[in-house]
């Protein structure tokens, strides 16, 4: 199952993804990115340096606005 989302990212961080590992476009670098994520991760991890997502949110994310 795929979604459309509208993401901001870094341009640089993108190309370099692209020139990297020969990726077609943003599309296949954010997913290579999140499945990278998910598989070091595994199931049921979410501690560590990055289990308190809090800090790298900002005041506009839709996370942060409880209502």
């Amino acid at each position: 199952m795929k979604k459309t989302v509208e993401i901001e990212v870094d341009v640089n961080m993108i190309d370099d993804a692209i020139r990297r590992f020969h990726l077609a476009d943003a599309r296949e670098a954010v997913n290579l990115a999140l499945r990278t994520l998910i598989d070091d991760a595994g199931p049921g991890h979410h501690d560590g340096e990055f289990g308190d997502l809090g800090p790298w949110r900002g005041p506009g994310d839709i996370a942060t606005n409880t209502g």
